[in-house]
């Protein structure tokens, strides 16, 4: 959200290049979605390796140290990942942008098609055992991202001052999923594994879904960090005529 969407988008940045180029877009009416579009474009773009000394991190690929999904409780069956590795974060584009201007709050809602890679551990908590292997997983996420906002006064001017964000995500269409050979073969030759097998297939499809979008909300939370960095680099004006 992904959000998302974004996970997960530079809203407040969508229309502000580097600091280092000292330039900017032309500001955009918070209700045009083809203007805020077309800028965000332009700056994911420009700003996806991250931008040194600034505070704005990287993010396509963005890296997810380790991250433990417990993906059916009653089956005890847990995934734990290390080394995920995001990309086409910074090809997402936004599907909806809704700005309450009165109750400072935005809804943002971006589409990304993403692949990941990472190393598994999975985990059957009721037999106590663990098989390792390699996922691999590409899939079209849309990612919303819900966060309240203030403007603060600085050198004569407001900025933006992001508050704590909330990511959600839904995966649209079916995802391709795979894991090594290895780790297939181990697991089919398991008789714990084939026991579970038959319930894990007929919630093949949720459970998927499920995994990743715990990745892709993770993914999310640096890019709504992001956007708090570029909320306080650049004045409003910057961003938005209206506002």
């Amino acid at each position: 959200m992904f959000v998302c969407k974004s996970f997960l988008l530079l809203t407040f940045a969508c229309c502000a290049l580097s600091k280092e180029e000292k330039r900017l877009f032309d500001p955009c009416y918070k209700d045009d979605i083809e203007c805020l579009s077309k800028a965000t474009e332009s700056f994911l773009e420009k700003s996806y390796n991250g931008i040194p000394n600034t505070g704005i991190k990287p993010f396509d690929p963005l890296i997810i140290p380790e991250l433990s999904v417990v993906v059916d409780e009653e089956m005890g069956l847990i995934f734990d990942f290390k080394n995920i590795s995001v990309t086409g974060l910074k090809n997402q584009k936004i599907s909806d942008f809704q700005m309450d201007t009165n109750k400072k709050s935005v809804v943002l809602k971006t589409r990304a098609v993403l692949n990941i890679v990472g190393d598994l551990k999975i985990t059957f908590t009721k037999n106590n055992k663990e098989f390792t292997g390699t996922y691999t997983a590409s899939t079209t996420a849309l990612g919303t991202s819900q966060y309240g906002y203030s403007l603060t006064k600085k050198n004569g001017a407001e900025y933006f001052d992001v508050g704590p964000e909330t990511n959600t995500c839904e995966i649209l269409e079916e995802p391709v999923v795979t894991i090594s050979d290895v780790l297939q073969n181990t697991l089919e030759n398991d008789s714990d594994a084939q026991g579970m097998k038959a319930d894990y297939e007929t919630n093949k499809s949720s459970l998927r879904k499920k995994t990743l979008c715990k990745i892709v909300e993770t993914a999310y939370v640096t890019i709504v960090q992001n956007l708090r960095v570029v909320g306080q680099l650049f004045p409003k004006s910057d961003f938005f005529v209206n506002i």
